[in-house]
Parts: structure tokens; C-alpha cells; sequence
């Protein structure tokens, strides 16, 4: 008997879900830096139960922190019940029944989508300029229109949605299928901007510094192989295998396993090495670097770890300061 009256119970529970669905996302796979760019995310709403009052419906994207998303971005809706509207940022003090505002309780439930170095990316939330109430049983489909403008430097991410309701929030007392949906893609790109390339999406198993130095400064390349497991990880000296590119056309190769391009432990298993670029390449006067190439390699120079954990290698461009 209580068995039976707990399954009636559970049926009852499920019945009065309101649910949400995102059926897809429309989104470029390139755009320049600097440009406004649109994506339309495709939903529907089914309403199962007695019914909402003072509904907002609630979206959320994935952006880069330097892009200040929230303040260069314009989100509009259309349905077929409710008409046309506007959606704003939800305030910092709105709390998604969790204890955190909505872009920490994003973060912590969904991560940031197979992204890397993650504290430079935000979850950006929207919701409707005005509160509805929703009768039971109303089926809509609600399209909404994000436009958006990328930041100014090379970059790539891989790109991440949430579709939810002010009412429902991030609660599973019906099951994460009902009430919320998110949606992760692949990476999205970002060109013809400022610097080398910011990645996202690959681990970051290499880092230079200062990030914008001449070929006069002195560099700090670092190597990580606690990221992600590469060919190197088991390897005990790692040494830099790297090529510079001068303004006047030649390459200057500096290649050798020896104690010049060795790499020095300094923190675990990460190692750097830090040169002159101009000594490290033996530049003559008169010549300007204009780029290095570079990975990683051991002594016998048969193992390359570079760029995405490939044989490709890391590119870091020289800026005028």
C-alpha cells in the first residue's frame, strides 16, 4: 500500500512539471573581432500543470570576460502566444535557488563546456523585461535573438546555452530533463583581431611572458604537462626546439638538445626557460624578429609536443609596445 500510494505520489510530481525544451541554436562558426554577430536560440515551452504566475523566461550564453557581454548585448523574443518582447541582464542579487547568483550557479552546474582556462570565461544571463502568467496547458514556441558583439582579440571557445524559468530556477524536484535545458557546441572563432590566438579550447600546455614583449625583452616560455597527458609527460629533461622568423625574410633555427635550450623544473613537473630572443637567435644588427614557432621536444628531438598537444607548432608574435 504505501508503495502504491508513493507511486501515485511521483506520478502526481512529474504531472505538474512545466516543462522546457531547446530544440537547437542557429550561430556563425567564424566572425571578425570587433563585429556584431547574431545567434537565434529555437525553444518550446509546455506547460503541464496549474500554471505560472509571474513567469520570466531565462537564457544564458557563454562569452570570453574581456567581451563585456552583458553591456554589448541586445536579446529580443518572439513566440506564438505571447507576442514579441525584450529580455535584460538579471540582476547580481537574483539568486537561482541555490545560494549563488545565476552565472556561479551556471558555472557550478554545468561547468563551462570542455573549455579551458575557465576563469576567463563568463555565463552571461538574460531574462524577460516583464513577468507573464502562464494558464496550464499552453504549448508555445519561443525563438529567441542574441546579438552580440565579439571582443577584439583572436580567440576561440566552445560555445555554451541554458534555457530556464524564474520559477523553476536550477531545481531538480522534477528532474534536470523538465525545467532547464543547456546546450554545449563546438568551438566558435573569432579573427582578423589583436594578438595571437587565445585558445579555449585546447589545454594550455605552453605559456609565454610577458604576453607582449619585442624581440629586445627578455621571455619566459613554460611548459605544463599537468594539463592534459602528452608524449613528454614520462620525460625527464625537456628541452624548447624553436624557429624565429626575421622582417627581412630569413629563419633562424635553434633546435639543438643541449643545456642552452634545456628547460628548467620550477613547480611540480612544469619547467621554463626564459632567453633574450635576440642572443637566443643569434640576430644581427639591423634585424627585427617578427615571430617565433616553437614546441617542445627530449633530447633525441623524436618527440614534439605542440600547439593542441600535436606536432604543430605554439606561435607567439613580437608587438611594437
Amino acid at each position: 500500500m504505501k508503495r502504491y500510494s508513493y507511486c501515485l505520489l511521483l506520478l502526481a510530481v512529474l504531472a505538474i512539471a512545466g516543462c522546457v525544451f531547446l530544440d537547437g541554436v542557429d550561430q556563425p562558426a567564424s566572425v571578425k573581432a570587433g563585429e556584431d554577430f547574431t545567434i537565434v536560440m529555437h525553444n518550446r515551452l509546455d506547460v503541464a500543470d496549474g500554471g505560472r504566475s509571474n513567469e520570466r523566461l531565462i537564457i544564458a550564453f557563454l562569452a570570453p570576460k574581456s567581451w563585456a557581454a552583458a553591456a554589448h548585448t541586445s536579446v529580443t523574443f518572439t513566440t506564438t502566444t505571447y507576442g514579441n518582447g525584450k529580455m535584460v541582464p538579471v540582476p547580481a542579487t537574483v539568486l537561482a535557488n541555490t545560494g549563488l547568483n545565476w552565472p556561479a550557479a551556471l558555472k557550478t552546474r554545468f561547468g563551462m563546456g570542455g573549455n579551458y582556462m575557465v576563469d576567463d570565461l563568463e555565463w552571461v544571463v538574460f531574462w524577460t523585461e516583464q513577468t507573464y502568467n502562464v494558464p496550464q496547458g499552453v504549448k508555445d514556441k519561443i525563438d529567441v535573438t542574441i546579438v552580440t558583439t565579439a571582443g577584439p582579440e583572436n580567440t576561440q571557445f566552445k560555445t555554451g546555452y541554458f534555457l530556464g524559468t524564474s520559477s523553476e530556477g536550477l531545481s531538480d524536484l522534477f528532474g534536470t530533463n523538465n525545467v532547464y535545458k543547456s546546450l554545449f557546441k563546438d568551438c566558435f572563432q573569432v579573427t582578423d583581431g589583436e594578438g595571437d590566438l587565445i585558445d579555449f579550447c585546447n589545454p594550455q600546455i605552453a605559456a609565454v611572458t610577458p604576453g607582449q614583449a619585442t624581440d629586445n625583452d627578455m621571455l619566459t616560455i613554460s611548459f605544463d604537462p599537468d594539463v592534459v597527458s602528452t608524449a613528454l609527460s614520462t620525460v625527464g629533461s625537456i628541452y624548447l626546439c624553436a624557429k624565429a622568423y626575421t622582417s627581412d625574410g630569413q629563419v633562424l633555427d635553434a633546435c639543438a638538445s643541449t643545456a642552452a635550450t634545456q628547460l628548467l623544473a620550477y613547480t611540480g613537473n612544469k619547467s621554463a626557460i626564459t632567453l633574450w630572443p635576440r642572443g637566443f637567435f643569434h640576430v644581427a644588427d639591423g634585424q627585427t624578429l617578427t615571430k617565433i614557432e616553437y614546441y617542445f621536444t627530449d633530447a633525441t628531438g623524436s618527440i614534439k609536443v605542440g600547439y593542441g598537444n600535436t606536432a604543430s607548432p605554439f606561435v607567439y608574435t613580437f608587438k611594437c609596445q
